[in-house]
C-alpha cells in the first residue's frame, strides 16, 4: 500500500508533468499573419494590353492591375493577352523580414510566371501563394513591357 511518503512523491510527479507542458514556442521563421486567415482557392482572371494589367478579365472594364488574394492559398490564374504583341506576368520577390537564419526572400513559385502570351491567347496557371503578406510587384520580361506594372497583394 502507499502511505504519505509516497503519496508525496505522486503529486510530485504530477505537478512536475503540469509543469513541463509549457505552451509550443512560435517557429521565429514562421511570418506573422495580419489578419489570421490563411489558404483557400481562388480564381483570378486578369488580361495584359499594351499598356497595362487588368484584373476581372476580358471585357471586365476594369483597369484595376492589382490581384488581391489570402496568403498560403491556391490561385488558379487565367491571363489573356489582349495586347498586339507578345507580353508576360512574372511576380517579383519580397524581402521576408524575419531574423537572421531565416529566408530572406519570399518569392511565389515558378509555377506563377507566364514567359510569353501571343496577343489573343490565354495562359492558365495554378500555384500556392507565399505565406509573407505583402505587396508583389507584377512585371513582364518581354521587350518594351517595362511599364506593365501590377501587384499582387497577399493579406
Amino acid at each position: 500500500m502507499f502511505g504519505p511518503r509516497h503519496l508525496g512523491f505522486g503529486l510530485l510527479l504530477l505537478l512536475a508533468g503540469a509543469c513541463s507542458s509549457a505552451p509550443e514556442a512560435k517557429d521565429q521563421c514562421a511570418p506573422d499573419d495580419a489578419d489570421g486567415l490563411v489558404g483557400g482557392h481562388t480564381t483570378v482572371l486578369v488580361s495584359v494590353s499594351d499598356t497595362g494589367y487588368a484584373v476581372g478579365g476580358v471585357g471586365s472594364g476594369s483597369t484595376q492591375p492589382n490581384i488581391a488574394v489570402q496568403n498560403s492559398s491556391s490561385v488558379t490564374l487565367t491571363v489573356t493577352n489582349v495586347g498586339s504583341v507578345p507580353h508576360g506576368f512574372r511576380v517579383a520577390c519580397i524581402p521576408t523580414g524575419l531574423p537572421a537564419g531565416c529566408p530572406r526572400q519570399s518569392c511565389f513559385p515558378d509555377d506563377a510566371s507566364i514567359a510569353s502570351i501571343a496577343p489573343g491567347d490565354s495562359v492558365t496557371v495554378t500555384f500556392t501563394t507565399p505565406a509573407v503578406e505583402g505587396a508583389y510587384a507584377i512585371t513582364s520580361d518581354q521587350p518594351g513591357d517595362a511599364s506593365l506594372l501590377g501587384q499582387f497583394v497577399l493579406t
